[in-house]
């Protein structure tokens, strides 16, 4: 009777301990299920607050500095300055001295001008950190767009 008793203990503990264990994996799974989605949505928030910058230019966009990962776009008052650094996006409108951190956590961040037949195509090629070192799949983000003092050329 005692030896079937401790036969029920010994099963119990394993079916607790491999309970726990599926559970804190899920737990995990969830936690970088929600920590990508939060990447992702950061992500396009920034590329469509880029798009919507891009669109109220009114001159032909331009890096700043060669060899920087930066952007001004001329709007109406002023400018419009994108800059990758530390990793993260950083934000400035003309007028304002402070910048404003768009996004963390970012690999890398590239504006590209590509010559078109009537106007210049702007990317923003943007990468998220991955948390594994070799992650299958890498978090990339391309944006593209054209501002309209270019496409009324």
């Amino acid at each position: 009777m005692l030896a079937e008793c401790l036969i029920y203990i010994a099963i119990a503990a394993v079916l607790v301990g491999v309970g726990s264990m599926l559970f804190l994996r899920c737990m995990e799974t969830a936690r970088n299920f929600s920590r990508n989605a939060d990447d992702i949505t950061g992500a396009l928030s920034v590329g469509e607050r880029w798009r919507a910058d891009l669109r109220r230019a009114t001159d032909t966009p331009s890096a700043s500095e060669p060899g920087r990962a930066d952007l001004v776009i001329p709007v109406e008052g002023g400018h419009v300055i994108y800059v990758f650094e530390n990793g993260a996006i950083w934000r400035s409108e003309a007028g304002d001295t402070r910048w404003t951190r768009l996004l963390d956590r970012v690999e890398t961040a590239r504006w590209n001008s590509e010559k078109r037949t009537f106007a210049t195509a702007w990317h923003f090629d943007l990468e998220m950190e991955t948390k594994k070192k070799n992650a299958r799949l890498r978090p990339l983000f391309s944006f593209i767009g054209v501002a309209p003092a270019e496409d009324a050329r």
